[in-house]
């Protein structure tokens, strides 16, 4: 590729020559030449060989046109001379370019459909590591795990030893996912074991530093941080001996976590930032960078600088779910900063995102560790039948102790179920009349609400017509109209006002109020009224109530003891016995069931 770039110098000193002595050049003319020498460059490329183009590709910036077009150059020639191993080779550099991304994934099915009933089973295996990893990569774990057991099949069958180190490392990193560290690391330490018995440091210096990244990685998490930190500084020094630097940010990350483990802060900060600038592409890696410097910052003490970091993640993932994971612990951070800080709203907001995410992870991830045992653990090491034979061993006696239950123990089993039935059976019940109940009460206050709203716009003014005391009350009372009628329109204005919203209301103190006595009250209450003054009291109280909590989005927030001392009750117990007496609910579900309501509303 270099040769080839080279035609554009030339032009672009006569370009130069031309400024310098202050001619004129068209810019048509300049663009002219511009073409003239891509389309040489491009045809050099064509008329290249195979590890011409390969070159090219590697040599071209990362997501480049040029890598582009020199897989394409690649992927054309191999269907044109209809080489298998060719046309594999070409959508390998189709995956690197799409590396990590869902497309990488169709193009290893290209391979796998390639080689399908095929006697080429390298290729094929290599086609299901390769999905494998970049499903791996896009956090479809269990469909990763499918594939690696595919390969590693494969990989037995041919020998193939390369296949089988690559498939164990993955193996071993989907063992961390799914918490199995102290596996994880036995399976990375017998890789690095393997990798240096048959020398495939020099063979594959790639998958060496992948492994020894790796080890360390595993070390840390199993806080072997002495052995951690020697791995991570033969990696440093190894990946920085590589033409690449391959995996130097990578490793710069584990001395980090490192020394974050050792208590050295400032050093894991200064590794950590280092090691950010190179992983703007990753956000995986970025976002696990970001919580460790949180985590420096925070033992320092420097908590608001350390919450920068936090948000960070926190945008990550609004726009890449697949950092899940570090979502999760960013906001279990968030959360406990903002307890700290005495913040109920944030802190809300921060529980509503865990509680959404742990939603996430126990749909999509509960079951990958069972798998792993199910789909992978069979083979897991590398041509060693005798060892893998124990392990099934081991494995069936364990699944029979576990399961082996005494008479006894089933008995209580089922005793516990029964009972555990009967709760639910109540529970059940009782959440379906409640909502009967609420429905009820609802469909009331929607036609007290309506009837109220037509009787505003009555013209007429007469009490009269408004306060109807039939022949047979007043009979009832023992009282002459003109007596009954006044009070009963002072009597409506007291409820009309709220003054029943006061604590300590007696008949004594009321009748007062309305120019009467307690007697009297007492009769027009209990004939008008239908009850007496105490459940009077109540009832119009706990209309209020509910007027308020249903129009009240303010009110709502409140608490019940904060609800009944609004409203006249003395306490939250008074209130909520004479709440569900009046509805057949309690007030909190009747709250929560409102909010539920507003909640279906507004979506």
């Amino acid at each position: 590729m270099k040769n080839y770039t080279q035609n554009l110098v030339p032009f672009a000193c006569i370009f130069a020559g031309f400024f310098r002595e202050k001619r004129k050049v068209t810019f048509q003319f300049f663009t002219f030449l511009l073409l003239f020498s891509s389309i040489s460059v491009h045809a050099q490329l064509s008329s290249g060989t195979f590890e011409d183009l390969k070159s090219a590709f590697h040599n071209a910036p990362k997501g480049s046109t040029a890598a582009l077009n020199a897989a394409n150059m690649y992927l054309a020639k191999a269907k044109e001379v209809n080489e298998v191993r060719r046309i594999v080779a070409g959508y390998e550099l189709f995956i690197s370019y799409h590396s990590h991304t869902p497309k990488a994934v169709s193009y290893t099915d290209s391979i796998i459909l390639l080689t399908k009933n095929t006697k080429l089973e390298t290729y094929q295996a290599e086609g299901y590591l390769l999905k494998g990893i970049q499903l791996y990569y896009n956090s479809q774990y269990n469909d990763a795990l499918t594939n690696f057991a595919t390969a590693n099949d494969m990989a037995l069958a041919t020998k193939n030893i390369r296949q089988q180190i690559s498939i164990k490392h993955y193996i071993g990193l989907l063992k961390n996912v799914s918490e199995e560290r102290e596996e994880a690391l036995k399976i990375f330490q017998e890789n690095i074991d393997f990798i240096r018995k048959n020398n495939f440091e020099k063979k594959n210096p790639e998958q060496y530093l992948k492994s020894l990244f790796a080890l360390a990685n595993s070390y840390n998490k199993n806080r072997v941080l002495d052995s951690a930190e020697v791995v991570n500084q033969r990696g440093i020094k190894a990946s920085l001996q590589h033409p690449n630097q391959y995996l130097y940010p990578w490793f710069l990350t584990s001395y980090g976590v490192t020394s974050y483990y050792k208590e050295n802060y400032n050093s894991g900060i200064d590794s950590l930032l280092k090691a950010t600038k190179f992983l703007k592409n990753n956000e995986k890696a970025l976002c696990s960078n970001y919580l460790y410097i949180y985590r420096c910052l925070e033992k320092q003490g420097k908590n608001d600088a350390g919450i920068n970091y936090l948000y960070k993640v926190d945008s990550i993932y609004q726009q890449k779910p697949k950092v899940i994971f570090q979502a999760r612990e960013a906001y279990e951070f968030l959360n406990r900063e903002y307890k700290a800080a005495n913040n109920p709203e944030k802190q809300l907001a921060t529980i509503e995102k865990l509680l959404a995410v742990d939603e996430s992870i126990t749909d999509e991830y509960q079951n990958l560790g069972k798998e792993i045992v199910q789909k992978y653990d069979t083979h897991l090491m590398i041509s060693e039948t005798a060892v893998l034979l124990n392990q099934k061993e081991e494995l069936i006696h364990q699944l029979q102790d576990k399961n082996f239950l005494s008479q006894k123990k089933v008995t209580v089993l089922i005793i516990i179920s029964i009972l555990f039935l009967l709760i639910i059976f109540y529970f059940f019940r009782r959440n379906v009349v409640y909502k009967r109940r609420f429905k009820i009460l609802m469909q009331t206050y929607d036609q007290k609400k309506l009837e109220k709203e037509n009787a505003q716009k009555e013209t007429t003014t007469s009490i009269e017509k408004e306060i109807v005391v039939s022949s047979a009350q007043k009979e009832s009372i023992g009282l002459p109209k003109e007596i009954v009628a006044p009070i009963l329109v002072k009597l409506k204005k007291f409820e009309d006002t709220h003054r029943y919203t006061k604590k300590n209301y007696t008949l004594t103190k009321l009748a007062k109020e309305l120019d009467t006595n307690s007697t009297y009250l007492s009769k027009i209450i209990n004939m008008t009224k239908g009850m007496n003054f105490a459940k009077y009291m109540n009832e119009i109280r706990i209309d209020y109530a509910i007027t308020r909590l249903k129009e009240d989005k303010r009110f709502r927030s409140y608490t019940i003891k904060a609800i009944a001392q609004e409203v006249g009750f003395n306490n939250a117990q008074s209130f909520s016995i004479a709440f569900h007496k009046k509805t057949g609910i309690n007030p909190s579900y009747f709250l929560k069931q409102l909010e539920n309501q507003k909640q279906v509303l507004t979506t």
